[in-house]
């Protein structure tokens, strides 16, 4: 599954220029229905962990900051190669367009059960330089503004992909943040260490992928 070529190009120029894009139906509705199947077992799944925040020795679970129930992609089905092969163009491109030097993509199956959330957070500390791009893909049918479970973005300010000390996003009272519904095949993408981001309490069960584009920790650009 192939993204069309004019949606890659928007998606890009508005990361490039904004810091975050925003494309509905970018992905196409079948790959969504059969991820979404996959996301709404996690809750019965035993390989399913309870989602948290850090990484490694510094992962931790804080119900207060995040709830819901993640696995990791492993191409162990063919919705997951079909989309693990759209995140790899998309890299290619973003790579071809943008300079950025990614390297790899991960990517995990995200189920946030009512009352789910995710407090205002960064993907990567900014200057780390290991997660560059975010990238979330909604897979819920038939959302209503009354399910809430908006993701809600800040956008930043003087952003640059390359720049490695881009300006952190302004205040959110200066700056009035922007709520993305998760609606089916909507591709969001975000500059990991600049677009600060929050999933607001869902009242219904919320499927997802989320996903990041990373450098090599070997790669000249990588403060690692």
């Amino acid at each position: 599954m192939t993204a069309p070529a004019a949606s890659l190009a928007t998606a890009i120029g508005h990361l490039a220029t904004d810091g975050f894009a925003v494309i509905p139906d970018y992905f196409d509705g079948q790959l969504c229905q059969a991820l979404k199947a996959e996301a709404c077992a996690l809750d019965r799944d035993p390989a399913a962990i309870d989602a948290g925040i850090g990484r490694h020795s510094a992962h931790a679970t804080d119900p207060a900051i995040r709830h819901a129930r993640i696995r990791w992609l492993d191409a162990a089905t063919e919705a997951q190669q079909q989309f693990l092969g759209a995140a790899e163009t998309l890299r290619l491109n973003l790579n071809q367009r943008l300079f950025l030097g990614l390297f790899s993509f991960e990517a995990q199956l995200a189920l946030t059960p009512p009352g789910g959330f995710y407090a205002r957070h960064l993907d990567s500390f900014r200057g780390a330089r290991n997660r560059i791009v975010s990238l979330v893909a909604y897979l819920s049918e038939d959302w209503q503004a009354a399910d809430g479970g908006c993701l809600r973005i800040w956008p930043p300010s003087g952003v640059s992909p390359a720049d490695p000390q881009p300006e952190i996003a302004p205040a959110p009272e200066a700056t009035p943040p922007i709520d993305v519904e998760p609606q089916r095949g909507t591709l969001v993408l975000m500059l990991s260490e600049v677009v600060p981001h929050a999933v607001l309490p869902a009242h219904r069960a919320r499927p997802s992928v989320a996903g990041w584009f990373r450098v090599n920790s070997q790669n000249p650009i990588s403060k690692h």
